[in-house]
């Protein structure tokens, strides 16, 4: 499998573009300020424990694109926390921020470096992964988003989507990401192997294959293209 590598895959948001910024978190503070909710956090872990339940919900045939679950995300976020935010305003703020958020400059590096085509694979609607993209300049070799796939991490399918658009085997490619669940596992059980992005030095589970950041991934790829 080792030297039979043709491309990496990688995950975007959380990995190669931060996964939180000013204007998420100015979201949350809005919310907070104008609610019942107790802390920043409390709000903030509602909003993505119930975003994820929505996306998990929305594939296949009941597959919905990440603005319409978003809107309803707020909207529900409003009404647990008796909020007097405007949900369609707060939505404006969250796609100026999955437009703008800012690059890891290790992973903008490793991009310019690389040799092996890189193909973005991604919980995204297409206009907010191209805009970042534009706005960043990076040249990934393809993009592939959930709108595209109609299926979302940690579902399997959006990997099978991708190997099948872009002629690939699962054994020629190689999946960067930063959870365990969706870039880790979930490229697993479409026969993908895994380089689990950890930044914040948490423990490894057996039999993953982590890096603390791009440097170290770019070492990891070294090592795996060389052996036979």
């Amino acid at each position: 499998m080792k030297n039979s590598i043709k491309a990496i895959f990688m995950d975007y948001y959380g990995t190669v573009t931060h996964e939180s910024g000013p204007i998420a978190q100015e979201v949350i503070k809005r919310i907070y300020q104008n609610s019942r909710a107790k802390s920043p956090e409390e709000v903030y872990r509602y909003w993505w424990k119930r975003f994820k339940e929505k996306l998990i919900d929305a594939n296949g045939e009941n597959f919905r694109t990440q603005h319409d679950v978003a809107l309803e995300t707020f909207r529900e976020l409003a009404e647990h926390f008796h909020s007097t935010e405007n949900s369609q305003e707060l939505l404006a703020m969250m796609e100026e921020h999955w437009c703008t958020t800012p690059v890891y400059e290790d992973a903008r590096c490793f991009l310019e470096r690389v040799k092996l085509p890189v193909f973005f694979v991604t919980n995204s609607d297409d206009r907010y992964v191209f805009a970042s993209i534009e706005k960043h300049g990076l040249h990934p070799q393809g993009v592939i988003t959930s709108e595209q796939a109609k299926y979302s991490k940690p579902r399997k399918e959006i990997f099978l989507y991708a190997l099948e658009k872009n002629g690939l085997r699962p054994e020629e490619v190689v999946h960067v990401g930063d959870s365990l669940e969706s870039d880790v596992r979930c490229p697993g059980e479409a026969g993908i192997a895994s380089i689990w992005l950890n930044r914040n030095a948490a423990p490894v589970p057996d039999g993953v294959v982590s890096a603390d950041g791009f440097d170290q991934v770019e070492r990891r790829l070294s090592v795996w293209t060389q052996q036979g």
